[in-house]
């Protein structure tokens, strides 16, 4: 089954579907829907990514990756956490809700995540 992915104009910029941060460093999680099509129509998944530490190079004076440090995990295990909620209880584009979720939003509750700290 082949597919092809949606192209979008060159003036629209493509923005994340949900983020976590920038950190300190400019470290961050990101949550994209990524739309394709096939031949049974359009489709869609998620991906994430993650945004690297950051820091000026004195000697160039340009930006450059680093690699993560200690502190920076604490953050990014909780940004990652949160990503995986979100992946697991938003429904896809086309994709039914849970019924719970239905009547929740029905009664004018916003239904909340007692795991998710933020």
């Amino acid at each position: 089954m082949a597919t092809t992915r949606a192209k979008r104009s060159k003036s629209e910029p493509r923005r994340p579907e949900r983020k976590w941060g920038p950190f300190a460093g400019g470290s961050g999680v990101a949550v994209w829907l990524n739309e394709f099509q096939t031949e049974n129509g359009t489709r869609y998944a998620r991906s994430v990514t993650f945004a690297p530490r950051r820091f000026r190079d004195r000697k160039t004076d340009e930006w450059r990756d680093g690699a993560y440090r200690p502190v920076d995990l604490p953050a990014l295990l909780l940004a990652i956490q949160a990503a995986h909620d979100y992946c697991l209880s938003t429904p896809l584009p086309g994709e039914p809700a849970e019924q719970e979720e239905v009547d929740a939003l029905a009664d004018g509750e916003v239904p909340s995540d007692p795991t998710t700290p933020f």
